[in-house]
């Protein structure tokens, strides 16, 4: 008979099961890699709406991956470092290439992103207590702007808009101008379908304001010689992100044909903004200019043909889309989705077939709506017959014409078909495909 004392023991002890039934722990590492390709698997089949991501070519892929991920170069005299002899013209030859593709007399690429510039111009051309204008949220600005200014000024205005034409209102400036100078005008759109009235905003604001033309999102247009020239135009600093409708790393940059500007961009970006600017960053920059010298006319004219044929198709099909007639002369469409449905919840439908896009507040509505975009697809190689067939499976999963698993089928097999990146030198020419860095 078996000890109760013992038994009562072995009854309240949890049960252990045996060593090898166990699963082997997933080690970090396991996770981060099968997350990492477990989001490459799913966006290739997907077909990216985003008007702010795009794709790196090869090339590009490669060097981000080289030996120039480990490395520093300081051309500061007070901080040089001589670690590799090759460095400083790698960052030399991104300013030509910069300097060259946008007909600027000076390029800075240093900026870590389009935030990074942001703060950087601002605290170069800004002074504390300036008259600083910039765009509303509501009329398509950037949230960025007004923060870092309100660190220099609490004199923050608004441009004047015109809402309902997706442009500045420039009455409405001369108004303001008038009855308080501007010291600053930060163009700063985050949605633009137009382009700005650059010279008629210099008229007005008179020579010695300064103008800052935040090109983040069109950057690739003004790459490919079309949209505008705001440096010609009458701007005095074009910066912006470079990795949007120009297909770069996420990094920034800095144009401007001012001398005093150039020198205080300098003083200002080191130290106190960026120390280290992540010359892998700039050599992927390198070429994607390089490349646009080659093949950015033909991308920028196909990625604003795409946009446009997008929009007209979607209102043939009886949706909302804003920007009247022209519809856009950007690489943006703006969708009113109200009429079927909320924008997150039209977002959200859009994601469930595959199709990317995103829900930003749309100026000519006032409130929320889709922003779509054509600078991914157009690097893959679509042109106006997929915009058709994007245009007919949005239609169809926005109105719920037909079942969200057969337009997911349709979408996963467009998507399938056009995994090629255009418009870039010859490379490992499948996405994900390893690049060879030193040919690269």
């Amino acid at each position: 008979m078996s000890d109760p004392v013992t038994a009562s023991s072995r009854s309240l002890a949890p049960a252990r099961p045996a060593l090898a039934t166990q699963p082997a722990p997933i080690r970090p590492l396991e996770r981060i890699l099968a997350a990492v390709e477990h989001q490459a698997a799913y966006r290739a089949e997907c077909v990216g709406l985003v008007p702010t991501e795009n794709l790196l070519s090869p090339a590009a892929r490669g060097v981000m991956g080289s030996d120039l991920g480990h490395r520093y170069l300081f051309q500061n005299p007070q901080w040089r470092y001589v670690g590799g002899k090759h460095l400083a013209e790698v960052e030399t030859l991104a300013q030509e290439l910069a300097r060259d593709l946008f007909g600027a007399r000076h390029a800075n690429v240093r900026p870590l992103s389009g935030e990074n510039c942001t703060n950087i111009v601002i605290h170069t051309v800004l002074r504390p207590g300036g008259t600083f204008y910039h765009l509303a949220m509501e009329d398509g600005g950037h949230f960025a702007a007004r923060s870092v200014a309100a660190r220099l000024t609490a004199d923050l205005r608004q441009v004047p808009y015109d809402a309902a034409n997706a442009t500045l209102d420039l009455a409405g400036c001369a108004r303001a101008f008038e009855a308080a100078p501007p010291d600053v005008i930060y163009l700063d759109a985050s949605m633009v379908l137009f382009a700005h009235p650059v010279r008629e905003l210099r008229s007005l604001a008179g020579p010695d304001a300064i103008i800052v033309y935040d090109a983040s999102q069109v950057l690739g247009l003004l790459a490919g010689g079309i949209f505008q020239d705001p440096l010609r135009e009458g701007a005095d600093v074009v910066s912006g992100s470079t990795h949007k409708s120009l297909p770069g790393p996420q990094k920034g940059l800095i144009l401007t044909n001012r001398d005093d500007i150039a020198a205080r961009v300098e003083a200002t970006i080191f130290p106190g903004h960026v120390s280290n600017f992540h010359l892998h960053h700039v050599a992927a920059l390198a070429v994607t200019l390089a490349e646009a010298q080659e093949y950015g006319a033909a991308y920028a004219r196909q990625t604003v043909a795409n946009a446009r044929a997008l929009g007209l198709e979607l209102a043939r099909l009886g949706l909302a889309v804003q920007g009247g007639e022209r519809v856009t002369d950007s690489h943006q469409v703006w969708l009113d989705a109200s009429p079927l449905a909320t924008p997150d919840e039209a977002v959200e439908a859009l994601h469930e077939v595959n199709l990317i896009a995103n829900v930003n507040l749309i100026p000519s509505l006032r409130r929320k709506g889709l922003r779509l975009g054509t600078p991914e697809v157009t690097r893959l190689g679509m042109r106006e017959p997929e915009m058709a067939r994007l245009a007919a499976l949005l239609h169809a999963t926005l109105t719920g014409a037909e079942p969200r698993g057969q337009v997911r089928e349709r979408v996963t097999d467009l998507a399938r078909r056009f995994r090629t990146v255009q418009y870039c030198h010859p490379g490992a020419d499948r996405i994900g495909a390893p690049a060879n860095a030193d040919a690269a």
